[in-house]
């Protein structure tokens, strides 16, 4: 139980900045902060979901690290 317990957190914790950046992203088309017809919108989006990613694997390789010493 507890195992699974600790799987769950760890998870939750590296999917959090990926998730963040997807509420970003969403929130910002939503509340129409963000037009379709901006320019350098497409780039902008694809670097704020793939920093999300890559702070994901960063948080994941840290724990995972730090797990096994």
């Amino acid at each position: 139980m507890i195992r699974v317990l600790c799987q769950l957190i760890f998870w939750c914790l590296v999917l959090t900045p990926w998730v963040f950046s997807l509420y970003l992203h969403f929130w910002l088309d939503q509340s129409q902060t963000w037009s379709p017809d901006q320019s350098l919108r497409g780039m902008f989006s694809l670097m704020m979901l793939g920093l999300g990613m890559i702070l994901s694997f960063v948080t994941f390789s840290y724990l995972s690290t730090r797990g096994n010493n």
